[in-house]
């Protein structure tokens, strides 16, 4: 049950934003994949995905923190072995400790998420040809 919530949960957000990330291919590439004489299949690959690869990195993002929360929050009602089950218990056991002690473990939890998908990104606009820039080394 808890996957099934997560997963439709996550997934409308980043059906949105793959929408709008389709929809906001620059017109002129296009152009230039018509005047190429470019298969559907040849725009697709070597011009409208280089060109949303960014944009469908913030909707994997947004998907994973979304996916977090969500699985928290369901596991507070229904799973007895989770992180958020473990944070109610000790809110009613009158442990404030323990109760920020798993909150923390949750942030933490997001953060190494977050910066793996961060890296996932970053990978991938090098192997594009994109530049490293210094918030790439920095990040290194």
């Amino acid at each position: 049950m808890e996957l099934g919530v997560v997963a439709f949960a996550t997934f409308w957000p980043m059906l949105i934003l793959t929408q709008a990330a389709a929809r906001q291919v620059e017109p002129r590439l296009l152009e230039v994949s018509a005047a190429l004489g470019l298969t559907a299949w040849q725009r697709t690959r070597w011009i409208v995905l280089p060109a949303m690869v960014q944009r469908l990195f913030v909707a994997l993002r947004l998907g994973v923190s979304v996916a977090l929360v969500v699985a928290v929050t369901v596991e507070i009602a229904a799973n007895p072995n989770g992180m958020g089950y473990a944070m109610m218990i000790a809110q009613q056991s009158m442990e404030p400790a323990r109760m920020l002690a798993w909150l923390f473990w949750i942030g933490v939890v997001g953060m190494v998420i977050n910066g793996v998908t961060l890296r996932a990104q970053q990978w991938v606009h090098v192997r594009m040809g994109g530049a490293v820039t210094d918030a790439h080394r920095e990040s290194a």
